[in-house]
């Protein structure tokens, strides 16, 4: 459980050096407390699970994401809300393992996003989001871990890889340059916001950071967003008794297949 959030209220620009201006502690409550209201999504199915992470190991941009996460759950606009379920379930994967691993499947979308968005070559995309639906699937069931048996995720190890730097060298502006230009108004102020924060992860000198940093990133794609909303149902439900303290593993088949099933329906 996480004793307090950090929330930062000011900065300068993540162009710039780090400075806050402010820092407030809030206590995780005033955050996830909020009662599920019965909508598809919402802020408590999206902080709610973050609750059985451990908080002590938990990096202060990541806590700032959560925050993000939420709101772009209670936003009204559906794109914005299903894209906070997958990115939930990619940043609850990342954060869950006692030592974090690599993030080469992450990484591998990125590239091949970034490569096709300035060549028009999309022959490397389909490979690379069925290996990051993998990883998505393997975090499926690593949070559905945390409900059933914690002790093991908390000593567990993330998956390992042989990509180049472990999956945390890949082309993070151009890839936000063209996740940003697809995006609509609705999405671009907060999308903004988690640019910044996720910039600051990529820069950061600690594993964990680095590889939230690539998931959050290849979890805003269009083409994994395409697929969060293919799968919103079955992810929301997945989130939701993850929240509740509820066993996950039926939910959690069911979303893993969800994502599998919406690979051949992506639209290219």
């Amino acid at each position: 459980m996480l004793p307090f959030v950090l929330l930062l209220l000011a900065a300068q620009s993540a162009f710039a050096a780090p400075s806050i201006a402010g820092v407030t502690f809030y206590s995780t409550n005033e955050l996830s407390s909020a009662p599920d209201n019965g909508n598809a999504v919402n802020s408590y199915v999206i902080t709610g699970p973050f609750e059985y992470l451990d908080g002590a190991d938990m990096p202060l941009y990541a806590q700032m994401l959560i925050q993000i996460l939420a709101d772009l759950g209670n936003s009204a606009d559906s794109v914005s809300q299903s894209s906070a379920l997958i990115q939930a379930v990619a940043a609850l994967g990342e954060l869950a393992n006692g030592i974090p691993g690599d993030s080469c499947e992450a990484a591998g979308l990125i590239n091949a996003f970034a490569y096709a968005s300035s060549s028009g070559n999309n022959a490397g995309l389909i490979p690379a989001l069925v290996n990051f639906v993998e990883r998505l699937s393997n975090h499926i069931d690593t949070i559905s871990q945390l409900i059933v048996n914690p002790n093991a995720v908390r000593y567990s190890v993330g998956p390992r890889g042989s990509c180049l730097g472990g999956g945390r060298t890949y082309q993070f502006e151009e890839t936000w340059d063209a996740i940003m230009n697809s995006a609509s108004p609705a999405q671009s102020a907060l999308l903004n916001e988690e640019y910044c924060v996720a910039r600051r992860m990529y820069k950061a000198f600690n594993v964990r950071s680095n590889n939230l940093a690539a998931a959050i990133t290849a979890a805003n794609i269009p083409y994994v967003t395409q697929l969060s909303q293919l799968a919103a149902p079955q992810l929301s439900q997945f989130l939701r008794l993850v929240a509740n303290g509820n066993n996950p593993t039926s939910a959690a088949a069911a979303t893993k297949v969800s994502l599998l099933q919406g690979l051949s329906k992506i639209q290219y």
